[in-house]
C-alpha cells in the first residue's frame, strides 16, 4: 500500500519536472510510475485501487493547472537591462509615428515604420493589413498601435 502511494507521487514530481525539462521523457516517466501505482495498488486489493484512481487523477489535474497559472504570470523576457543589451522594450522613438500594418492586428501583429518591422498591439480592436496607425505607447517588446 505504502509502495504504491510512492509510486504515485514519484510519477507526480516526474510529471512536475516535464515543465522544466525539455522533452517528453520526464511526462513518460511520470505515467509509467503513475500507471505501476495503480496496478499495484490494483493488486493489493481492489478497493485500494479504486481508491486511489481518482486521487491520483484529480493530483495530476490539479498540479498541471497551477503549475501552468505560474507559468503564464512568469515573463519570457527580461525586465531589467544587460550590457550591451536591452530587456523587452519597445523603441520609445517610435511613440507619435504613423505605419502600415503588415500583418492584421487581432489585437496583436506586425507593422513597418519608415522601412522597419515592428511587433504590434491594437488597443483591442481589429485593424485590417494596409491601414494606416499611429503609435500611442508601448508595453514590454510590443508597440501599441491606434486606428487613424
Amino acid at each position: 500500500m505504502i509502495i504504491s502511494l510512492i509510486l504515485g507521487l514519484l510519477g507526480l514530481s516526474a510529471i512536475f519536472l516535464e515543465f522544466w525539462i525539455p522533452g517528453t521523457l520526464m511526462a513518460l516517466i511520470g505515467i509509467g510510475l503513475m500507471g505501476g501505482s495503480l496496478v499495484y495498488a490494483f493488486s493489493f486489493d481492489w478497493r485500494w485501487g479504486a481508491f486511489l484512481t481518482p486521487i491520483e487523477l484529480m493530483a495530476v489535474i490539479i498540479l498541471i493547472r497551477t503549475t501552468l497559472k505560474g507559468l503564464k504570470r512568469q515573463k519570457i523576457c527580461l525586465d531589467s537591462d544587460q550590457e550591451n543589451y536591452r530587456g523587452c522594450s519597445y523603441k520609445k522613438e517610435c511613440i507619435g509615428k504613423e505605419g502600415i500594418v503588415i500583418k492584421d492586428l487581432k489585437p496583436s501583429g506586425v507593422i513597418e515604420i519608415d522601412g522597419e518591422v515592428y511587433q504590434a498591439l491594437s488597443e483591442g480592436q481589429y485593424i485590417k493589413r494596409n491601414t494606416k496607425v499611429s503609435i500611442i505607447g508601448g508595453n514590454g517588446s510590443h508597440l501599441i498601435v491606434r486606428y487613424i
